[in-house]
């Protein structure tokens, strides 16, 4: 016999072995879903009449001392949009302004469409999770609630 053959009766021979150990074994719990949620359809209209004015800027959100992009605080980074105009709500978010689509943006990557509630930019400014460095934040947290589920459902 060749030993090329040796090998293959070998291999063969060891098949119903390796078969019923990968078998027993049953599967294999990889447990729970790990990868980020998927970003929401937030109303880009509701934003600038609504959420932008009520609560990123009612807050100050965007002040060099709290998230500002270029002095702020954080990951979370706004642009200073005071001087800039507020887009149309009609407009679509790609022809706003360069401001207002990276606030938009930022935004939008922090909150969670399926509990709006549960949005991170309301529940660390409002003290409701992981404690913000900047205190107690949000002072009216039934109304601020209320925009993120009225925004995001």
């Amino acid at each position: 016999m060749r030993p090329g053959r040796l090998h293959l009766r070998v291999l063969l021979a060891a098949l119903p072995l390796v078969m019923s150990f990968g078998s027993a074994c049953g599967t294999v719990d990889v447990g729970p879903q790990t990868d980020p949620p998927l970003p929401c359809n937030a109303r880009s209209d509701f934003f600038v009449s609504d959420v932008w004015p009520k609560y990123f800027a009612q807050y100050s959100c965007n002040q060099s001392s709290c998230h500002n992009a270029s002095s702020g605080r954080g990951y979370f980074r706004l642009y200073d949009v005071s001087m800039v105009t507020a887009p149309a709500p009609t407009a679509p978010s790609s022809a706003w302004p360069f401001e207002w689509q990276q606030n938009f943006a930022n935004v939008e990557q922090n909150i969670s469409c399926a509990n709006p509630t549960s949005s991170i930019v309301l529940t660390i400014p409002s003290g409701q999770s992981t404690p913000h460095p900047g205190g107690l934040v949000v002072t009216d947290i039934p109304d601020a609630e209320q925009l993120f589920t009225t925004w995001l459902q």
